[in-house]
């Protein structure tokens, strides 16, 4: 006794999926290409954070130090302890101190006590405190103040530049840069995701859902002219994928039609035999009745 067994037994079953992952192309691409460039945005946040605080403490840096040698000009210039302090004030400084000769200077004494300030030294830094400062300093406690050394520019024979000023300023524009920073890191991410979302589902998935579907359609009804790959001009892989296609379609649509005359063939055959052999039967009942009479 022949078993017949029916297409569902005979296909393997889809694999069970361990995590909920999205199961066509195009979403696989769409949430891959988003992590790629959400993670190439946060990649720029670091230095631009560092970056853009170091800019801020230098300025003050050298906000404090031309105040401090204005104030230290010539009395002809008649620039008065009022406007020194105004322009003390204008860059945040609480104390101005000046380095010469190996000896400290304080330009401007601190006006009332503070805390104990975090040293923020602008003349050699190191890539990873570089890039790890504006993190601390958006982790500070709050009401703390930083201490800053930089190069001198205005001093000639100073040896450094020294201010201390409260982070809350500082703290509250690195907010706002992080704010800005992810919206713009949304916003391109968001055009060249979906540029390169694009792009690449028009140049590779759309192509290979094209060829799946000329294998299912191949698969279910080989004769129909529709199940046939459009050969496309392209001379990619996928090109060659779609002609490798069409070959093999018509190689196996040639052997099935020959299969199918060969079948047709061997029926007319078996008929023809079982016609004869009738025949032959009844030539033979007819001489075996000769034989008996005679």
């Amino acid at each position: 006794m022949v078993e017949t067994v029916s297409p569902s037994e005979t296909e393997p079953a889809p694999p069970r999926k361990r995590f909920p992952w999205p199961g066509g192309l195009s979403a696989r691409l769409l949430l891959f290409t988003a992590i790629v460039v959400t993670f190439g945005g946060l990649l720029i946040l670091p230095p631009t954070l560092a970056a853009y605080e170091e800019q801020w403490l230098l300025d003050r840096v050298r906000a404090g130090e031309l105040a401090s040698t204005i104030a230290e000009s010539d009395p002809d210039l008649r620039v008065s302890d009022a406007v020194a302090n105004q322009m003390f004030d204008q860059a945040g400084a609480v104390t101005v101190a000046v380095q010469a000769e190996g000896a400290r200077r304080l330009v401007l004494p601190p006006k009332e006590p503070f805390k104990t300030p975090y040293l923020v030294d602008l003349r050699r830094q190191n890539p990873g405190s570089w890039l790890a400062a504006p993190f601390f300093t958006l982790k500070s406690a709050p009401g703390s103040m930083v201490r800053v050394m930089a190069e001198p520019r205005f001093r000639q024979e100073a040896e450094f530049v020294e201010i201390v000023l409260p982070d809350a300023p500082l703290k509250a524009q690195l907010v706002v840069q992080v704010w800005r920073l992810a919206g713009m890191t949304i916003f391109v991410a968001g055009l060249a995701g979906g540029l390169i979302y694009l792009s690449l589902n028009f140049l590779l998935v759309r192509p290979m859902q094209r060829i799946t579907q000329a294998m299912e359609r191949f698969r279910a009804d080989p004769e129909d002219p529709a199940a046939r790959v459009v050969v496309s001009r392209r001379r990619d892989e996928i090109g060659r994928a779609e002609r490798e296609l069409d070959m093999m379609q018509t190689d196996l649509l040639v052997a099935l039609q020959a299969k199918a005359r060969l079948a047709a063939l061997g029926e007319a055959v078996a008929k023809i035999n079982h016609d004869l052999r009738n025949m032959l039967t009844s030539a033979q009942m007819a001489s075996d009745r000769l034989a008996a009479l005679g």
